[in-house]
């Protein structure tokens, strides 16, 4: 699966799962950036936010204070979709 693919994947996991938590507004994808090499995404929505790091199966969603919530494994969450 290509890499657009993944992140439409992704992102449409992540609009259900924000709204199971209560936040329903739009989701905003920030790519991360470390010494100019890409190092995973982190995805906002209102005060929650979800963070995808490369080369890892899993995200992890924290609340505004940054308490880890839930841990989302994507061969999980791709499989039951």
């Amino acid at each position: 699966m290509d890499e657009d693919a993944t992140l439409n994947l992704l992102r449409q996991r992540l609009v259900k799962t924000f709204a199971e938590l209560g936040a329903t507004g739009p989701v905003v994808r920030t790519v991360l950036l470390h010494d100019r090499y890409f190092v995973g995404h982190r995805f906002r929505c209102e005060g929650l936010q979800a963070v995808r790091l490369a080369g890892m199966d899993e995200i992890a969603l924290y609340d505004e204070s940054g308490t880890l919530l839930k841990t989302v494994t994507l061969e999980a969450s791709a499989a039951s979709q």
